[in-house]
């Protein structure tokens, strides 16, 4: 519904028009982007992929607005983030890529903030703002005025430095690095903590020395830092988000971790097979949970192990993931700490 209603927006104006696209997307709106006025920007490589196929010009890329120039576009669209740092690094970087007289359109529901973010566009673009409502669903214009007040300096939202990736999680005798705009990216998640202390438990059920190891959904690379101490295994890690993949990267090249990282969608293109994965799954999808991707994730730990091989899972004690595995994975639960299960996974 927020897609459906930003596109026809779109169709009211002439001229290029930049959709800004993250998790919120839903498959069968993709559909309705088939215009060669618009430019797509995804942080997520599943869409890129899926958009790519539609011969779009599209980005892959985590929200970097520097590869536009200046008055490039009559609109931009964007249905708001969870990520308050991603939507406010959006709007203080969005007037320089329109045209005079461009139009901005935010799009979500009140839970979502969507008044409040309206609101800071206004002011950082010094012009009126627009709202209508359309159900649940609101859609906020701000239109880059013509005519700038030099004396009226340029008010920008605290976006915390979005870009930037950054040593903020201390581990051992160094900081991790991270950024905005991945899971618990100032943290150590409580869950991911929880898989790696068991890590050298995991890698002593094999009786044979490991060759390979796929961390899946990777994050900033955290339960792959914690494998990288006890085996000199090669690590594969991926991920669906452009920040992750960024942040991961730099500390694989940090920490001199064997391995690589990858840009995938839950390793779907990826040829090789694995002895070992680990993994900490999603189950929300921007503001909604999916309770698909569970099953998303089992299902490509599957066809990524070779047989013989183990899959390690941690989830939340409500997540019921066995009614995914237990059709052709054995499954064990070997730990529980009354907030978060490990799954041991065997093909």
């Amino acid at each position: 519904m927020h897609f459906d209603l930003m596109v026809k927006m779109s169709h009211n104006i002439n001229g290029k028009k930049l959709f800004i696209i993250d998790e919120n997307i839903k498959n069968k709106d993709m559909e309705l982007l088939s215009t060669e006025e618009i430019v797509v920007l995804t942080n997520r490589f599943d869409i890129y992929e899926q958009l790519k196929t539609k011969k779009l010009n599209v980005y892959f890329k985590d929200f970097d607005l520097s590869i536009f120039p200046d008055n490039n576009f009559t609109q931009i669209f964007f249905r708001v983030s969870k990520e308050k740092a991603a939507t406010h690094f959006i709007i203080n970087n969005a007037e320089r890529l329109l045209c005079k007289g461009g139009q901005l359109i935010l799009c979500g529901e009140k839970n979502d903030g969507i008044k409040s973010y309206a609101e800071t566009a206004a002011k950082s673009f010094n012009s009126p703002k627009n709202i209508n409502k359309n159900r649940s669903i609101y859609l906020a214009s701000i239109r880059r005025s013509d005519q700038k007040n030099k004396c009226t300096p340029k008010i920008e939202a605290d976006d915390n430095n979005y870009l930037s990736l950054r040593n903020c999680i201390p581990y051992l005798d160094h900081k991790l690095i991270s950024k905005p705009g991945i899971f618990g990216w100032e943290k150590i998640d409580n869950g991911s903590k929880f898989l790696g202390d068991f890590i050298p438990d995991f890698l002593s059920l094999f009786n044979r020395k490991l060759k390979d190891i796929l961390d899946l959904g990777c994050g900033y690379g955290y339960l792959s830092i914690r494998a990288n101490s006890y085996t000199k295994a090669k690590i594969t890690a991926t991920d669906n988000n452009a920040a992750a993949i960024s942040a991961c990267t730099e500390n694989f090249l940090k920490l001199n971790i064997n391995g690589e990282v990858i840009a995938d969608d839950c390793a779907h293109n990826m040829n090789k097979l694995f002895d070992a994965i680990i993994c900490n799954p999603p189950f929300h999808r921007g503001f909604e949970t999916d309770k698909q991707l569970s099953k998303k994730f089992v299902n490509s730990s599957y066809d990524r192990l070779r047989k013989g091989g183990m899959a390690l899972f941690v989830v939340n004690c409500f997540v019921p993931i066995e009614k995914y595995t237990n059709k052709f994975l054995q499954t064990k639960i070997i730990a529980n700490n009354k907030s978060y299960r490990l799954i041991l996974l065997i093909k």
